[in-house]
């Protein structure tokens, strides 16, 4: 099967846009990642606000638990791949346009709450309008721009993501100290209004607010590299996964997102417990030092990596897994001896560093699958990884645990199933990727090709899909 383009217009040119509207390109990618930092934001205010939330509704434990995790995750699993198809097939500008609004006013109804079930179906709205963001907006993102630009495209989208999740602690907790200072009013239906519903619905108005902006300003761009004439089958999408070439990329790739999935997202939600345990910081005193330092690697790391990565390209095919194998390597001693560091600076240090180095890889290890994925499946092949790293990687702060639990039985060593789970994490994943490396790059060597060959059609001349 080959790829058949489908429009004449030079891919990403405003003459190839429905809708005339007003920002293309570049512009356009800076308004996607605008809505991917508002998702961030509704998201991650919540983990700030369960004690006041505890402290008002009397919920137990157990019930902000399931609110933090089953209300959010379960309607994500179930809208994920469904939006996906219709994200592959239909306008995704107006469709992540409607995410945003679903997930701001999911966000407002926890601020209106009355009981926990009420709460948890206003979680279940923000988790299956968030489900709809991730595959679309890296299939938008991924037509927006020239292919040769799609790695700095994406590290932009990575800080997107860390910059969301940033300003949800930072504007978070001042708001929370904020409104801390307030009155309690009563308002009609909704009752008392707490300090915790305040922040709620602060924040839900700017995401409505910008959903305006979006649909004034962004035209749909124009799809590249379409195989199938309508929607590809989930057939042909589970072929594409597991057969052929792109089977043998794609099958290491997301074993590997599984790993670092688990791991990173295991280690991320004990390491304050591991410095509190180890070295007896408190989080007041990390907290803000690690953040501001991440925030400060982050941009750095991103800007080192897709320098590196526009000039590999240049010379290989493979730019994208090479790079990712380097970077791994480096990694493993560092995620092994991280966590025995001596004392609190050299592990912060070690901990910076490894951030630095997770994000000069971002961008390439966020464009792989893209780059050889057909337009029409590859909002389902990204609801697959947001689904591997949502759900699958949610079992990593539970398997740090166990091992903390079960192997050495005692709490104070969380810091060797730490050092365990990188040891195993980093290796596993560089062999997948060595695995993965020769497939990817004949099929991004024949995916240039075909789009060069297409890009040289004379104006006006365009094929249709064959299937």
């Amino acid at each position: 099967m080959t790829t058949i383009p489908v429009e004449a217009d030079a891919p990403g040119s405003p003459s190839s846009r429905p809708g005339r509207k007003l920002v293309y390109g570049w512009g356009a990618v800076l308004l996607v990642c605008g809505i991917t930092i508002f998702g961030q934001l509704d998201r991650g205010i919540m983990a700030l606000l369960v004690e006041p939330i505890k402290a008002d509704t009397r919920f137990t434990d157990t019930q902000i638990s399931l609110l933090l995790g089953l209300a959010y995750s379960m309607t994500y699993m179930c809208a994920g791949l469904p939006m996906a198809r219709v994200a592959d097939t239909g306008k995704r500008v107006l469709l992540l346009l409607l995410a945003l609004i679903v997930w701001s006013s999911g966000t407002l109804f926890c601020g209106i709450s009355q009981n926990f079930w009420q709460f948890f179906v206003a979680r279940g709205v923000v988790g299956a309008g968030e489900a709809v963001k991730g595959p679309t907006t890296t299939s938008l993102i991924t037509d927006q721009v020239p292919r040769e630009a799609l790695t700095r495209a994406m590290g932009i989208y990575n800080l997107a993501v860390q910059f969301g999740e940033s300003l949800a602690l930072i504007i978070g907790g001042l708001l929370i100290a904020f409104v801390a200072t307030l009155p309690i009013y009563h308002v009609p239906v909704i009752g008392e209004l707490h300090s915790w519903r305040l922040v709620y619905l602060i924040f839900a108005v700017p995401g409505i607010a910008y959903a305006l902006i979006f649909m004034a300003t962004v035209g749909e761009p124009q799809r590249r590299g379409r195989k199938f004439r309508k929607a590809a089958p989930i057939r042909e999408v589970v072929r594409f996964l597991t057969r052929g070439k792109e089977g043998r990329v794609a099958i290491p790739y997301f074993v590997s997102l599984c790993l670092s999935s688990v791991f990173l997202l295991g280690a991320g939600a004990w390491r304050p417990s591991f410095y509190e345990r180890t070295y007896h910081v408190s989080p007041a005193v990390f907290g803000p030092f690690t953040g501001t330092a991440m925030l400060i690697t982050a941009p750095i790391g991103v800007i080192i990596g897709t320098w590196i990565y526009e000039r590999l390209s240049k010379r290989y095919d493979d730019a994208n897994v090479r790079m990712v194998i380097v970077l791994d390597a480096i990694m493993i001693p560092f995620g092994i001896a991280g966590p025995l560091m001596p004392n609190f600076t050299l592990a912060i240090a070690s901990s910076v560093f490894a951030n630095l180095i997770l994000m000069m890889g971002s961008p390439a290890r966020s464009t792989i699958m893209q780059l050889i994925t057909p337009n029409e499946m590859r909002a389902q092949v990204n609801a697959v990884m947001m689904f591997t790293i949502g759900v699958v990687g949610g079992i990593g702060p539970t398997v740090i645990a166990l091992i903390t639990d079960h192997v050495f039985g005692d709490e104070s060593m969380l810091r060797y199933s730490l050092m365990i789970g990188a040891a195993i994490c980093y290796p596993l994943t560089v062999a997948m990727f060595l695995i993965a490396r020769k497939p990817f790059g004949e099929l991004n060597r024949k995916a240039r090709e075909e789009e060069a060959a297409m890009l040289a059609q004379p104006a006006g001349e365009a094929s249709t899909p064959a299937v």
